[in-house]
């Protein structure tokens, strides 16, 4: 969650190179905003979104049960690019065997660690100023913290046959309630493979007696969002359709997104954020020069018109 978009635009684009991928609204309250970071595709396991709205403007409280902390990968040998750039940009930061540790503008904790993925062709993007062989490569995953971790660790175990991507942690016996404020994390997503897929996470909840809150199509994707015992929400979607459902490649993030079923309210959205001061048009499509062809880290800046 954040309060700035104009901020948070500045941090996950211009400073750590990922590219706005989709501009849309909280299904869950159509009048808030949604947007979507990721590699230039929009890569499933690149991807991170924010909820911006100014009722996010208090401070948080990561108390008895939370998720919090956003852990992305870095190519191989990028570590002391990343911290000369940190360093560019103003941020104190750590380093901690392989990862830089530092804060973003709404006091989220962000980790980049060093691993042995690679962007390939197309997820390489263009419109950043970093180097191919430096971007982002996608999400290793965020902290979880509950009072009861053995109880969380046989949900993720049954409902996924995993933990990969948590960092599970007990809470302490005196630790607040949350409480949502700048950088609250909402929920995790976890990609499953097909609807099928979806359907069996479903009714295996329910047999198990997990919390269930909600099986959706969500026009990119459909979802199934649960609470696992400690009251986080946690989010299996699936792969397809996929973001280039109503816009091309070239055009992602570049238009007010609303999924089919919300297509006949646009122009009533378009009046209300407009009364908001919210500008759907901060970014352009990507027109490329005739006869470029795209390969992995090969096409620069001078190739586009933006």
């Amino acid at each position: 969650m954040t309060a700035d978009f104009e901020q948070n635009f500045h941090f996950y684009v211009d400073i750590l190179g990922l590219r706005l991928v989709k501009n849309s609204i909280n299904q869950g309250n159509i009048y808030m905003r949604h947007v979507y970071y990721g590699d230039f595709l929009g890569t499933p396991g690149t991807v991170v979104t924010f909820f911006p709205d100014e009722r996010f403007a208090g401070k948080r409280v990561d108390g008895k049960s939370n998720l919090s902390g956003i852990r992305f990968a870095i190519p191989q040998g990028s570590l002391d690019f990343w911290a000369e750039r940190l360093e560019k940009f103003g941020f104190d930061r750590v380093v901690k065997i392989g990862c830089l540790q530092f804060k973003d503008f709404d006091e989220i904790s962000i980790e980049l660690c060093e691993t042995e993925r690679v962007l390939k062709d197309w997820q390489v993007n263009i419109l950043s100023d970093i180097p191919a062989q430096m971007q982002l490569t996608g999400l290793l995953g965020t902290n979880l913290t509950v009072p009861d971790p053995d109880a969380t660790t046989q949900f993720f175990e049954a409902m996924a046959n995993y933990l990969t991507g948590i960092n599970l942690q007990r809470s302490a016996l005196d630790a607040p309630k949350s409480q949502w404020g700048r950088g609250s994390v909402d929920h995790i997503a976890f990609q499953v493979e097909d609807k099928h897929a979806l359907d069996e996470i479903w009714e295996k909840a329910e047999k198990l007696g997990f919390m269930r809150e909600s099986y959706v199509d969500r026009g990119y994707f459909s979802s199934v969002y649960l609470l696992e015992p400690g009251g986080n929400r946690i989010e299996f979607a699936t792969l397809t359709p996929g973001f280039t459902l109503d816009e091309s490649i070239s055009q992602l993030g570049s238009t007010f997104a609303l999924p089919p079923r919300y297509e006949a309210r646009r122009a009533e959205l378009l009046r209300y954020f407009a009364k908001q001061n919210v500008d759907f048009d901060r970014v352009v499509p990507v027109k490329f020069d005739e006869n470029v062809t795209v390969k992995e880290g090969e096409v620069h800046r001078d190739t586009l018109h933006l």
